[in-house]
């Protein structure tokens, strides 16, 4: 085992063999392993994207959440003061 800097390091050598090694696994892929591959991906995609869309939903929601809480807040203390200088007006 050879000890390297950090997880994302790969020395060159290895780095080419790993390279060979997977051009080589999809050279010999059937064109059925192949289609496989490509629905694989495009699911994988699209569930990610789903995924994040979801994320967004979610945050949008709590966003408008406070938002709405915030803003009852301050029509409420707007009537409020509104009301009183009314009444101090008479």
């Amino acid at each position: 085992m050879r000890e390297v800097p950090n997880e994302n390091y790969i020395p060159s050598d290895d780095a080419a063999k790993i390279r060979q090694r997977l051009l080589n696994h999809i050279g010999g892929m059937s064109d059925a392993e192949l289609r496989i591959a490509a629905k694989s991906e495009a699911s994988l995609r699209a569930f990610v994207a789903d995924l994040f869309k979801s994320i967004a939903r979610l945050f949008g929601y709590i966003v408008g959440q406070v938002v709405g809480v915030a803003r009852d807040i301050v029509r409420s203390i707007g009537d409020g003061w509104s009301e009183g200088w009314k009444a101090g007006l008479g």
